[in-house]
């Protein structure tokens, strides 16, 4: 075997360790956030890992620090998209034009995910930039809160229920509300994980 032929297997051995061993620390990250809490969805979180919409540096092995940036950066995507979608239930056409209660609800949400979008990009440039752990828990935490302040309006309609606050009809952005806290939790496991004061339980 030439020298080249023998670069070209190490290469290639190089980069089935990188992928056994990412593989392996997503499976062990997921199950260690999952032993921490009740609600935790095992299996939406190696969903979530294993479509990472970054890839690793080049032969090197996937750290926390990477895993974390994935949900960060999932949930900021599915904020800016959420936010659009309710921009379109809310024009013409979007179903909730004769609605008034919806349509509340509609507005206090846009406000809630274009909130938990600036939060969650700023909370990614300071995590890559300064590392300063508490105060990105602190951003992703405010974002999840948003997505259960949104879900929460929808459930409390008043109307059927003698204005009980009992849920009467299914909100138009549920899955999209479970999506972004779910992702929060995930990216809240991880840091605790790095973090030098593992102070937030989930």
């Amino acid at each position: 075997m030439n020298l080249s032929h023998l670069l070209f297997f190490s290469f290639l051995l190089l980069l089935v360790f990188q992928v056994r061993s990412t593989d392996d620390m997503i499976e062990e990250t997921c199950k260690t956030c999952a032993s921490k809490s009740t609600i935790f969805d095992y299996n939406f979180c190696m969903s979530s890992l294993n479509n990472s919409p970054i890839s690793p540096p080049p032969l090197l092995p996937t750290d926390l620090s990477f895993l974390a940036l994935t949900p960060m950066l999932q949930a900021l995507d599915n904020a800016t998209a959420t936010a659009s979608t309710i921009q379109q239930l809310m024009s013409e056409g979007g179903g909730f034009e004769d609605d008034v209660y919806g349509r509340a609800c509609l507005r206090d949400c846009l406000e809630l995910y274009e909130d938990a979008a600036e939060r969650l990009e700023e909370a990614v440039m300071v995590f890559v930039a300064r590392g300063e752990i508490e105060t990105v828990k602190v951003m992703v935490s405010a974002a999840m809160e948003a997505a259960t302040t949104c879900e929460t309006g929808f459930m409390e309609r008043d109307g059927g229920d003698g204005g009980g606050g009992a849920m009467t009809w299914t909100s138009p952005l549920g899955g999209r509300n479970y999506k972004l806290f779910e992702l929060g939790e995930i990216a809240l496991c991880i840091i605790n994980m790095i973090s030098p004061v593992s102070s937030m339980s989930l």
